[in-house]
């Protein structure tokens, strides 16, 4: 079968160089919105690609999907491999050793000691006739078993309080670590998308462009179209085929910020179908988003809790100006098997001491480290008013952008409808001689500019429910399960690869 097609191949293969990577981007139910030339249409139907040159000449040939990845999975990948949630994840698993050190100071403090001494002894002189000469050697044990507990230290009461409060904070770090992971790992993927969009747009613009200027040079060779629209066509054709270099390359960019997250890429992206629900944010009224954003939000709560640290190591520091009553019991075995005047002896004691000790002097260290923990205190305090400030302002935007983003998606959606039809309808025009070039070459920029404009609107607005939910301390897997539902698009490629090959095809 595939042999009866050669000369149908042999008469597109040129085209299909240079397109061959963004007709891989679709294998379901789209179309590819630009034409090649010669009246070539490209079609993605069902699972089959159909050629359609002049209107005559159809031929399908079945195309096969790479496995693809959706936004849930590629955050499932990250969660695995991301460096930044993992150093974020072992940062709170550190943090969280304070609550059991600051216990650790009141409970009691319980030491067991052994030791071996062996003594030799020589008698140089003595008072006493009977032991006037002579020497020994004998070993001594002693087993020591000492139990030290604190009846009463302010400064170990506070640090023991303080070491909860730290325990909140970094809880609600790891909190905002989570929230942070989803989010990244959305906008990355989105970013990917958004560029991948682009990259068609401008191939699509770049093709009709290129049809345009094969136009103007045919009718250039038979005399009837001037110069000036020769070299217009011309630097238009080569300006797309320049911002097709870029665009590629901040595709290939956002690929590998994927992959930064993900350490392995899948071999394509879901993308955004047709159709996007587009919903009001609930409540719809900012003043309720910005009074749960200051109760829920980690990084307020975080700062919350530094705040209430900061107090209470205040309160530690001003503990140096308090006693202390600590209690001690011990209890000691000694055996001595000899010596120079008798025999050996085996002894236990048991003691138990109170020790209050009393603060007097410290030379003013005392004094000098409460003002610094009260400063400290201060700029805790000043933190997070400024936390409170800038999530409120976030918040507010988010709120604004989810508004925003619905009536832009909608008025975006119905001006790149216009300007297809626009674009279709002056390449007619000007066929006829009613348009000129420069109008069909300023209608195939603005109709990627539209499709661009559309593309991004559409990301936007997922990214700003987002946003929302992050700012308001709510965003949780369910909405990224939501957002997700809304991918039912076609493939995307992955392939950095691929993508430096059609911009290395280019030529100028």
């Amino acid at each position: 079968m595939f042999a009866s097609l050669s000369p149908v191949f042999g008469a597109v293969k040129t085209r299909l160089q240079t397109v061959r990577f963004w007709l891989r981007l679709y294998n379901n139910n789209n179309l590819i919105g630009f034409l090649l030339g010669g009246g070539m249409a490209l079609r993605l139907s069902k699972g089959f690609l159909t050629i359609t040159y002049a209107g005559t000449l159809a031929v399908s040939i079945f195309a096969t999907a790479a496995q693809s990845a959706d936004l849930l999975e590629v955050y499932q990948q990250a969660k695995e491999s991301d460096p930044i949630y993992y150093a974020g994840f072992h940062q709170h698993q550190a943090s969280i050793e304070i609550y059991q050190q600051a216990k650790a100071v009141l409970l009691p403090n319980i030491k067991l000691s052994y030791n071996r001494t062996d003594t030799t002894q020589d008698i140089v002189s003595s008072d006493n006739a009977v032991f006037n000469a002579g020497s020994t050697s004998f070993p001594t044990t002693a087993l020591n078993l000492s139990i030290t507990q604190s009846i009463y230290s302010f400064s170990n009461w506070a640090y023991f309080k303080q070491a909860k409060e730290e325990v909140k904070r970094v809880a609600a770090e790891l909190e905002e670590v989570n929230q942070s992971l989803i989010f990244r790992v959305a906008e990355a993927y989105f970013s990917v998308l958004g560029e991948q969009d682009n990259f068609v747009a401008i191939a699509a613009e770049a093709s009709a462009l290129e049809k345009h200027f094969e136009l103007v040079s045919n009718q250039r060779s038979s005399g009837l179209a001037r110069m000036t629209d020769f070299l217009d066509a011309q630097a238009r054709f080569l300006q797309a085929q320049a911002r097709k270099v870029e665009i590629g390359n901040d595709l290939q960019d956002a690929i590998q910020a994927l992959r930064e997250m993900t350490d392995v890429l899948p071999d394509s992206l879901i993308a955004l179908g047709n159709e996007l629900q587009l919903v009001k944010p609930d409540p719809y009224v900012a003043d309720d988003w910005l009074q749960l954003a200051a109760q829920q939000n980690p990084l307020v709560l975080a700062k919350r809790s530094a705040v209430a640290v900061s107090l209470q190591e205040v309160r530690r520091q001003r503990g140096g100006h308090y006693p202390t009553l600590d209690l001690t019991m011990t209890q000691n075995n000694q055996e001595t098997e000899g010596s120079l005047f008798g025999g050996g002896s085996e002894v236990d004691t048991r003691t138990m001491m109170f020790t209050l000790t009393v603060p007097i002097y410290a030379g003013g260290a005392v004094v000098s480290k409460v003002r610094e923990t009260l400063n400290l205190q201060y700029k805790a305090q000043d933190e997070l008013e400024q936390t409170l400030r800038a999530n409120a302002r976030e918040t507010r935007a988010a709120f604004n952008g989810v508004v925003g983003s619905i009536s832009k998606v909608r008025a975006l959606k119905k001006s790149l409808e216009a300007y297809e039809l626009a674009v279709e309808a002056k390449r007619t025009s000007y066929q006829s001689g009613l348009e000129s070039g420069v109008s069909v070459l300023d209608a195939e920029r603005d109709l990627f500019i539209a499709r661009s404009d559309f593309s991004s609107a559409r990301y936007g607005y997922l990214l700003n429910i987002l946003s929302l939910k992050r700012a308001a301390g709510t965003l949780s897997l369910e909405d990224l399960e939501q957002v997700n539902s809304y991918l039912q698009g076609s493939a995307v490629p992955t392939d950095v690869d691929e993508i430096f090959l059609q911009i290395e095809e280019l030529s100028f």
